[in-house]
């Protein structure tokens, strides 16, 4: 699946060790099957709530958290700028949840420029 795929080599990307990616990689297949979803095409059909809850909600929020209680602050700008090249939908709302995190400073990812300079 794409966004798998796109998941993987962004982390790859950032250098996060193997034993993170597993982890990272296991929430976003655990996430896809807890919404029944089998391929790209069934994630880009969803209704734009239920697009928001399965990718700001259920997959970014928690992978953002795992990111950074590892040690792989970085590794959020490598991962929220390959879901962004996904699909303008999914851009759109990665951009607005950035910015909503940001601006409220309850994210400590976003005083580190690399982190947070996709708004």
């Amino acid at each position: 699946m794409q966004l798998i795929d796109a998941i993987r080599t962004s982390l790859k990307a950032a250098k996060v060790p193997g034993q993170v990616s597993a982890k990272a990689i296991a929430l976003v297949e655990e996430v896809l099957e807890t919404y029944n979803i089998r391929s790209t095409r069934e994630l880009y059909e969803l209704p734009d709530w239920n697009l928001w809850l399965v990718m700001i909600k259920s997959l970014l929020s928690p992978l953002s958290r795992l990111l950074r209680r590892e040690g792989y602050c970085h590794a959020n700008s490598f991962v929220v700028g390959a879901l962004m090249t996904l699909d303008e939908r999914i851009a759109a709302l990665i951009r607005e949840w950035v910015r909503t995190r940001c601006s409220a400073g309850n994210d400590p990812c976003c005083k580190n420029p690399p982190c947070c300079n996709l708004v």
